[in-house]
């Protein structure tokens, strides 16, 4: 009987680990559903990208205009069949720098949400049947 039971452990442990080494494989060949795409990002996070596509127009079938920033410098690029070509170099304009527009201070209770609600309904003119 102790034997079985060995057998058995090793065939769960066998099993587990292939089930772990292809799940592996699937999360590194990218083989993942539009579902699991939390899992792709496996990568630890870098510093701040110095690289980056701000936007892209595309001409015909065969040329397309490139916006690219690199290091603080925007190159408006002709991507095309023969070639690339840059037709502009110049400094990029400063990032937005987006500020809160709210900041909570104190937490609003329910009563005060429906004192402003009725009192909004109070306000606004009726039309329709109204009585003079």
């Amino acid at each position: 009987m102790d034997q079985v039971d060995f057998i058995r452990f090793f065939a769960a442990l066998i099993l587990v680990l292939g089930l772990l080494g292809g799940f592996w494989v699937i999360l590194r060949k990218g083989w993942l559903p539009s579902g699991f795409s939390g899992l792709v990002n496996l990568q630890p996070a870098r510093g701040a990208r110095r690289l980056s596509v701000r936007e892209s127009l595309l001409l015909d079938p065969r040329r397309r205009v490139v916006i690219v920033r690199a290091d603080g410098i925007e190159h408006v690029v002709l991507l095309g069949a023969a070639g690339e070509t840059v037709l502009d170099t110049r400094p990029a304009p400063a990032e937005p720098l987006f500020m809160p527009v709210f900041e909570a201070t104190e937490s609003v209770d329910s009563q005060t949400v429906a004192d402003t609600g009725a009192g909004a309904d109070r306000a606004a003119p009726k039309t329709g049947d109204s009585q003079p």
